[in-house]
C-alpha cells in the first residue's frame, strides 16, 4: 500500500495521490489487536532509533495510534516505520509530537545550504524562514518527492520540532 505511493510521488508532474487501496487477507488469520500491539512493542525494542519509554501505542480495530513525545522527527518517522510492514495493521495515526532538547537557535542559511547540496532540488526556488525552532518552506518544486526531499532535510537541522512545507508542485510540461 506505502510503496505504489511512494512511486507515485517521485513521478514527474504529479500534485495529488488519491490512494484507495484495500489490502485483504484472503487465507490468511486475522491478527487481533492485542497481537498486533504485541509485535508492534517487540519490533520497536530492536530498533535503536526508537525512545519507547516515550511513545504510547493503541491498536483499535487494526488501526494503530501512536502519541507522546520525542526530540528529533527521524524518531517519529521510525516508529510509524516499523509498523507499516506488519500484518494486521491497517493504517497508522501518528501523533507523536516534537520536542527538541537543544535550546540552540536554528541558522536559515545552514537549513538553506542543505537544499542547495541535494542534487534532485532546484533550491533557487524554495524559500527557507526560520522562526525559533520552527521552520517554514515555501516556493515551487517540480514533484512531491522533492518537497518530500525539501522537508526531510529542513527536519534534519538541529533543535527543528516542526516545518511548515508549503512549497508547490508546479509541471514543467
Amino acid at each position: 500500500k506505502i510503496s505504489p505511493e511512494r512511486a507515485t510521488k517521485n513521478v514527474v508532474g504529479v500534485k495529488a495521490i488519491e490512494e484507495d487501496i484495500t489490502i485483504q487477507y484472503d487465507g490468511l488469520k486475522k491478527k487481533n489487536d492485542t497481537e498486533i500491539a504485541t509485535e508492534i512493542v517487540n519490533s520497536w525494542r530492536n530498533n535503536w532509533q526508537i525512545p519507547t519509554d516515550k511513545i504510547n501505542v493503541k491498536v483499535e480495530d487494526g488501526w494503530v495510534k501512536l502519541d507522546g513525545t520525542v526530540a528529533w522527527n527521524y524518531q517519529k518517522e521510525a516508529s510509524q516505520h516499523s509498523i507499516n510492514h506488519l500484518s494486521g495493521v491497517k493504517g497508522v495515526t501518528n501523533l507523536i509530537t516534537i520536542r527538541s532538547e537543544s535550546k540552540d537557535s536554528i541558522e536559515e542559511r545552514a537549513v538553506q545550504n542543505a537544499l542547495e547540496r541535494n542534487w534532485t532540488i532546484d533550491a533557487k526556488n524554495v524559500k527557507v524562514e526560520v522562526n525559533q525552532n520552527k521552520v517554514r518552506l515555501s516556493g515551487m518544486v517540480h514533484s512531491l518527492y522533492q518537497k518530500d526531499e525539501a522537508e526531510r532535510l529542513a527536519w534534519n537541522a538541529p533543535g527543528v520540532c516542526s516545518v511548515e512545507n508549503d512549497l508547490a508542485v508546479i509541471s514543467t510540461q
